[in-house]
C-alpha cells in the first residue's frame, strides 16, 4: 500500500487542497484511493508518532493505525494530509532555517513501516511566507533577527529525504497553484488523467470574481480540445482581467524590511526553486 502525507507547508492552500481532494472521495475509492475525513487521523498520528518518537511501529501498532484511519485494508492508496504535521506554525521557522524539525516526517513514516510512503510539500516565496507566519502567529518582533539568506526551502527538502531515503517527494511553488490545481490533485492521489476530477477551479476561484469564474469556464468548455500549455495561458489571461485585488495583493509589513529586502528574498526564492528541481528522487510539479 501507498502513504502520501501532504505537509503543507502553513501560510499555502489553508486546507483547501484536502478539501478539493474530498469531493473526488467517491471516484478515487472506485480507483482504491482511499481520503479518510482528517478527524480520523490527525489527532491519532500525532499521539502515536509522538509516542514512538521515531521508533517503528510494531506489527500490532500499524495495524490499528490502519485500522482506525480507514475502513478498506485492501486500499492501494491512502492521502493524509496535515500542514501541522511537522509542526505547528509557531516552530516552523528557527533564526536560520525554515522548519528546523523537518526530519520529524520519519515519525509519520514509522508510524507505518511496512508500506512505502511518499510526502508533499507546497514551497512559497519566503518574502510573502515570513511575513504570513508571523501575521499567523503574532510573533512580528522575533523577525527582526532572521537570517533571512539561510531561508531556504531545499534545505527543508533535503532534511525529509536525508531522514527518509527511499520516499519520493512531490513539490510545488505555491505562486503556481491556482495554475496547476489539477496536476496537483492528480499527483498526490494518483488518480489518473482520463477520470473527472470535481474542484479543479477551486483554487481559482479564491482570487478571481464570480463573472470572471463564470466566462473562463464558459470559455474552456466550448474549447475542450485545448492544449494543457494553452489552457494554462487561458486561465492566466482570465486571472489577469478578472482577480479580486483583496485577494491577489499582499501586504508585507516587518520591522526594518525594505523593497530590497523583498526583491534579495525573491531572487533567493527563484535561484532555490531552480536547486530543488535538481534534488534526486524529486517531482517538481510546475505549468
Amino acid at each position: 500500500m501507498q502513504i502520501l502525507f501532504h505537509l503543507g507547508a502553513h501560510c499555502t492552500d489553508g486546507g483547501l487542497l484536502i478539501r478539493s481532494i474530498l469531493r473526488n472521495r467517491v471516484a478515487l475509492a472506485d480507483e482504491g484511493i482511499l481520503v479518510p475525513g482528517p478527524s480520523r487521523y490527525r489527532e491519532l498520528l500525532g499521539d502515536i508518532s509522538t509516542t514512538l518518537r521515531g521508533e517503528k511501529a510494531d506489527d500490532d501498532t500499524e495495524a490499528m493505525v490502519l485500522e482506525a484511519i480507514c475502513d478498506d485494508d485492501s486500499a492501494d492508496r491512502i492521502v493524509l494530509s496535515n500542514e501541522n504535521f511537522l509542526c505547528r506554525a509557531h516552530v516552523a521557522l528557527d533564526r536560520d532555517r525554515l522548519y528546523p524539525k523537518a526530519s520529524k516526517a520519519a515519525w509519520l513514516r514509522n508510524c507505518l513501516p511496512n508500506h512505502d510512503v511518499e510526502f508533499a510539500i507546497a514551497v512559497r516565496n519566503p518574502a510573502t511566507f515570513l511575513p504570513d507566519i508571523a501575521k499567523t502567529t503574532g510573533t512580528e518582533d522575533a523577525f527582526e533577527n532572521l537570517s533571512l539568506g539561510d531561508m531556504l526551502w531545499s534545505e527543508v527538502l533535503h532534511e525529509i529525504q536525508e531522514a527518509n531515503p527511499k520516499a519520493r517527494l512531490l513539490v510545488w511553488s505555491h505562486e503556481d497553484t491556482p495554475f496547476i490545481w489539477s496536476e496537483i490533485v492528480r499527483e498526490i492521489t494518483g488518480l489518473d488523467a482520463l477520470t473527472a476530477l470535481e474542484g479543479e477551479f477551486d483554487m481559482l476561484e479564491t482570487i478571481m470574481s464570480p463573472s470572471g469564474m463564470t466566462r473562463m469556464t464558459e470559455f474552456l468548455q466550448a474549447r475542450d480540445g485545448l492544449t494543457q500549455s494553452k489552457r494554462r495561458r487561458a486561465i492566466s489571461a482570465f486571472l489577469e482581467a478578472h482577480a479580486m485585488a483583496d485577494a491577489i495583493e499582499e501586504e508585507i509589513d516587518l520591522p526594518g524590511w525594505t523593497d530590497a529586502t523583498v526583491s534579495g528574498l525573491t531572487e533567493l526564492y527563484e535561484e532555490d526553486i531552480a536547486s530543488i528541481k535538481r534534488i534526486p528522487n524529486v517531482t517538481f510539479i510546475e505549468p
